[in-house]
């Protein structure tokens, strides 16, 4: 590998601007070496910025032996094969999420990372959300006491792009908002609170035009007992945000990115008015932004220094096998045990 590690990109639809911002601000560290997309002009237009190659087939940008790392952000359905045939080339993989469409083709990817002996993980932001970040924090300090009850929601809209079929969301190759951004809730719950252990969930499908779910709700048991309820829409009519509620024996945190201050600790019934976390800024058009900024980075350091990257993969392996369950639980109309 050459003093700064390359990187080719594989998709360049609109997630992967934010993993280009996320290079570029360490570009002492790493460089974009090539772009992939079947789009050859707009591949062209993203490299041109870099003078960095121009592929059209990913099976040509794995070959190329001056990639060190590959950074995968196309649709779902894609990720496995992509990510597989990337490590089996001994390159360093970064693949969006969801990991891939199931949980064996998860643990196909870990496994083949570690014979390759190369650095393997999802792009997970939500470990580098400065809200969560601060929960963690809390949680550990004990404020909360026992916790009794956890509820999540991710939200935002698609429902223009999926009625115009301009979406690749609504599609069942890719399976539905569950899938999408389930996985975000399910890894949240087992970094803060240990996981789950059962899952009732009930899928609704309120635009016609899509065909799998696009409303999710679920609801079971964390790892201690307590409760948790989610919910994952892309049918609500705001920019895509994300809540938090822990409830326990001796306060709560709520987390809302749409709302000023975002974090706030209430210390019992009486406290109407809460203490903010002032170490989360309200910024409710850059908070997502700014996460996977970090996600990206650092895992050119985890390349760059020999050591795991943050985000351990078998979280996100943990959270397929979640939503794996969940749809479960729709088909059979029952909770199910993990």
């Amino acid at each position: 590998m050459s003093n700064r590690v390359r990187i080719g990109i594989v998709g360049a639809g609109g997630i992967s601007h934010m993993h280009e911002a996320g290079y570029t601000e360490i570009d002492d560290l790493c460089e974009l070496a090539a772009f992939c997309d079947i789009d050859e002009e707009l591949a062209h237009v993203r490299a041109r910025p870099y003078q960095a190659r121009v592929y059209t087939a990913y099976q040509d940008l794995l070959a190329d032996p001056a990639i060190d790392m590959v950074d995968i952000t196309v649709p779902h359905h894609l990720h496995h094969p992509i990510a597989l045939a990337a490590l089996e080339q001994g390159k360093h993989v970064l693949v969006e999420k969801p990991m891939a469409m199931t949980s064996a083709q998860a643990w196909d990817l870990i496994e083949t990372a570690h014979r390759m002996d190369v650095r393997f993980t999802v792009a997970e932001n939500t470990h580098f959300v400065a809200a969560y970040q601060e929960a963690e924090r809390v949680l550990q300090a004990g404020t909360l006491g026992e916790i009794r009850f956890v509820r999540t929601c991710i939200a935002g809209s698609e429902a223009e792009r999926i009625k115009n079929q301009a979406s690749w969301v609504g599609s069942s190759e890719n399976q539905g908002v569950l899938l999408d951004s389930g996985v975000h809730t399910f890894y949240l719950l087992k970094w803060l609170f240990g996981g789950i252990t059962d899952i009732q969930a009930i899928a609704y499908r309120l635009l016609p035009e899509s065909e799998v779910d696009d409303h999710v709700l679920a609801f079971g048991h964390l790892a201690n007992g307590a409760v948790y309820a989610s919910t994952q829409s892309c049918v609500i009519e705001t920019p895509w945000t994300e809540r938090l509620e822990i409830h326990g024996s001796t306060g709560s945190l709520i987390v809302d990115q749409l709302a000023n201050p975002p974090a706030i600790y209430f210390h019992g019934s009486d406290d109407i008015d809460g203490t903010p976390l002032p170490e989360v800024p309200f910024e409710p058009l850059a908070w997502k932004y700014l996460s996977i900024v970090a996600e990206v980075q650092d895992f050119v350091q985890a390349i760059i220094e020999e050591r795991a990257p943050r985000i351990d993969p078998l979280y996100g392996h943990y959270a397929i096998q979640v939503v794996e369950a969940a749809y479960q639980s729709i088909r059979e109309g029952k909770s199910i045990s993990l």
